[in-house]
């Protein structure tokens, strides 16, 4: 899977006015999550469509062909905000979003993978496989060595997940303190809605230029 073959604020075809929001019924969600101390995965949960927390992140991708790379701010009561780096790719097939926090050593905390529904008859044959080695090009301390069981487990749920439902795959790469685990699952849910929205939008609006993997 070429991860990093998109560049950065690559702007769409330009069109007459602005790209309509789509009315289509809201999507069956499933999310599921990767627990690097446990080195076990949860869920699937189900991720309520609201775009609510996700429309200015959606605004800015919205103009975009593949890429958007900026800031997230986040913050619990009672403690000081937390800036978040974000990288959003649309691969063809899936969403890529890599979450960091500003200033951190090594690589990103946590990697979110959105397969909307209507991409999924078209996923890549090696998809699994080829995110596995992703992760393992990353070399992040904590999912060295559970690439196998992060590739088993993505390639079983796509396999028997009806099509009708829009995966998310939340891996957390990193070992963090419970009020940053909280924060940045609540950019995963942000980042996971304004993906899929925005390439269900481009998928619709423009159906004969869909990329391929």
């Amino acid at each position: 899977m070429n991860m990093g073959r998109r560049v950065s604020g690559n702007p769409a075809i330009p069109v007459p006015g602005e790209m309509p929001e789509v009315a289509d019924p809201k999507p069956s969600v499933a999310l599921h999550g990767w627990d690097s101390r446990g080195q076990v995965w949860h869920g699937p949960d189900e991720l309520a469509y609201s775009l609510t927390g996700s429309r200015e992140i959606l605004r800015k991708l919205r103009p975009l062909a593949s890429s958007w790379h900026g800031r997230l701010q986040a913050q619990m009561p009672g403690l000081l905000p937390l800036d978040f780096r974000a990288s959003l790719h649309d691969l063809g097939d899936a969403g890529l979003a890599m979450i960091d926090l500003e200033g951190s050593p090594g690589g990103p905390l946590e990697i979110i993978l959105v397969v909307p529904a209507h991409r999924r008859a078209r996923i890549r044959k090696d998809f699994a496989f080829e995110f596995a080695a992703f992760l393992r090009f990353l070399e992040g301390p904590e999912t060295s060595g559970s690439e196998l069981a992060i590739h088993d487990y993505i390639h079983s749920v796509l396999s028997e997940t009806g099509a009708a439902t829009t995966l998310v795959f939340s891996i957390e790469t990193a070992f963090l303190e419970r009020e940053v685990q909280i924060l940045i699952a609540g950019q995963v849910e942000r980042l996971a809605i304004a993906m899929l929205t925005w390439m269900t939008e481009k998928d619709a609006f423009h159906p004969a230029r869909i990329s391929q993997p």
